[in-house]
């Protein structure tokens, strides 16, 4: 699991929660997004169901 801090957290699972429909039933998943520092980021999760996500992974993008 790695840290995120609480507004970045609640950021990114408020984006799953409203695309959750992609990964409904899926145990891995990932979701791109913008991080709080507006970079762009690929969050690798485990999925235990809807708002209850595991964060495992922070990886930048760069294009």
């Amino acid at each position: 699991m790695i840290y995120l801090d609480p507004t970045e957290y609640a950021k990114i699972v408020s984006e799953i929660n409203t695309n959750y429909f992609k990964y409904r039933g899926k145990l891995t998943c990932q979701h791109i997004s913008h991080g709080t520092d507006g970079k762009l980021y690929v969050y690798t999760f485990e999925n235990s169901g809807f708002n209850d996500y595991y964060i495992i992974a922070k990886d930048r993008v760069v294009l």
